[in-house]
């Protein structure tokens, strides 16, 4: 389950925001929705919303792919609570992203420096004036009878104790173990292997004229364009010459890792047919809309999958997808191609 947290003024004003989320429909790139939250304090360090951003919300990005948008009042903790149930059930029931817009304000200032009474001093006499959240929420529940003052006491001293005991730890932690913050499943990579070993990496012949032999075919009763058809006979005649270009090479290069189970994802704008027509991974039917045929993914049954695809015309939410995926699984191949 993806879930962001997000400010406000950089939600709004951001480019890579949007260009994330444009991926979240796209075949190879959706994460299956996510829960953006944005904790819009209705300032963006010393600058005003008005001078922020051109339009009235500034989750106003989301709507480039229609996702639903709450806006809830922060100082209402129960129906914040409600919201987040609501916007994880549409994400687990429809798999889109949804926002949920969190209507606040700072209390101070944006760091222990700051004083907001310089550029925001009308908005800071009122929130001065305005009781803490917690006071609100500790009267309105006693006022209900859902507890009573003591009951509340006595919590606040646990939630504080917690907090207590959290910080003499930290004071005992004399080094940082960056293993505690990885999420991704890297202990078994090294298994029954030696890291500090250099794994053979050449095949046999056979194997290379397999490869070069599948690269350079279609199925029978698909319809090559003509040009790709010179293309794919140029690709026969290296293995007769005992020689390769570029594109053979790197075909040969995933081939061989494809063969022995290895997943490999390429990504990027333009992959499929190659920015200079040289790769043609992906050979589209010249009859039939929509029919295409992806050699590498026709090597052997029990092969590794291979993801060829062409990107949005972004380079940075796309590079960011492709690093996410790269730490999630250590054998997989993962590319992302500049343009």
């Amino acid at each position: 389950l993806a879930v962001m947290l997000h400010g406000d003024a950089a939600f709004s004003g951001q480019g890579v925001v949007m260009e994330t989320f444009n991926l979240d429909d796209l075949p190879s790139y959706s994460v299956h929705g996510a829960i953006h939250i944005v904790c819009n304090n209705q300032i963006g360090f010393t600058t005003d919303p008005r001078f922020s951003r051109s339009s009235p919300y500034c989750t106003d990005v989301g709507r480039v792919v229609g996702c639903p948008i709450f806006h809830v009042n922060v100082d209402d903790p129960e129906a914040v609570m409600h919201v987040c149930t609501v916007a994880a059930d549409w994400r687990k029931t429809f798999k889109k992203d949804v926002i949920i817009d969190l209507v606040c304000y700072r209390r101070q200032g944006h760091n222990e420096l700051d004083e907001p009474m310089f550029t925001q001093p009308l908005m800071y006499q009122r929130i001065k004036k305005t009781k803490p959240v917690l006071e609100k929420y500790q009267t309105k529940i006693i006022g209900e009878g859902v507890a009573d003052e003591k009951y509340i006491k006595d919590e606040l001293a646990k939630y504080g104790q917690i907090l207590e005991d959290a910080y003499d730890a930290a004071q005992k932690i004399t080094h940082v173990r960056n293993r505690d913050w990885l999420d991704s499943p890297w202990d078994d990579f090294f298994k029954n292997r030696d890291p500090h070993a250099f794994v053979p990496t050449g095949i046999e012949k056979s194997e290379v004229n397999t490869i070069i032999e599948k690269f350079s075919s279609v199925p029978e009763g698909f319809n090559l364009h003509r040009g790709l058809e010179r293309t794919l006979k140029g690709r026969r005649q290296m293995l007769t010459d005992n020689s390769l270009d570029w594109a053979c090479g790197e075909a040969l290069a995933f081939g061989s890792l494809l063969k022995e189970g290895i997943h490999v994802r390429l990504s990027g704008q333009d992959v499929e047919r190659g920015t200079f027509s040289h790769r043609h991974h992906v050979l589209h039917d010249q009859k039939i809309d929509q029919k295409v045929y992806n050699q590498l993914n026709d090597l052997s049954e029990n092969q590794g999958e291979y993801t060829v695809c062409n990107s949005s015309l972004s380079e940075y939410a796309v590079l960011g997808f492709e690093l996410g995926y790269s730490m999630v699984n250590p054998n997989s191949l993962v590319i992302w191609e500049a343009q």
